[in-house]
């Protein structure tokens, strides 16, 4: 089983759109998601934002259907991100890093999707829900 990481991303498109490719996600056999508290503290603030108020509900419904980690970010290993990917990224690379997952599903291609970050996040990967499900 895999385990997938989830960055705010995927779980922002997830709430906003049941049906593509961040919500099949949840559906999919043989994977575990997870994701971490600076995740959930972002997706809540953009949500109460940019969302309709009704897809708070759904956000909940969502965040009860993944692993949250119990831990903290890794300073050291932030400070290591920093040197490869913008700052406010760098957290979700370094904790993607510290979590000992297989992949990071992410949206964000400009930033995640360049050969520092894989390789910074090596032997695990970084996909796109698209390419994910591609796999299966």
């Amino acid at each position: 089983m895999k385990t997938i990481f989830l960055d705010s991303s995927v779980l922002f498109s997830a709430i906003n759109s049941p049906t593509g490719g961040s919500a099949k996600l949840f559906v999919t056999k043989g994977i575990k998601l997870v994701s971490s508290k600076v995740v959930l503290t972002e997706v809540e603030r953009n949500v109460r934002k940019k969302l309709a108020s009704y897809q708070l509900e759904r956000m909940f419904l969502l965040f009860g259907q993944f692993t949250i980690l119990p831990q903290r970010p890794n300073k050291a290993l932030i400070r290591k991100a920093k040197a490869i990917i913008v700052e406010k990224d760098a957290v979700i690379l370094a904790e993607a890093k510290q979590a000992k997952i297989d992949i990071l599903a992410t949206l964000d291609k400009k930033h995640f999707l360049t050969k520092a970050a894989q390789a910074f996040l090596q032997p695990q990967k970084i996909l796109t829900p698209k390419m994910i499900l591609d796999r299966r």
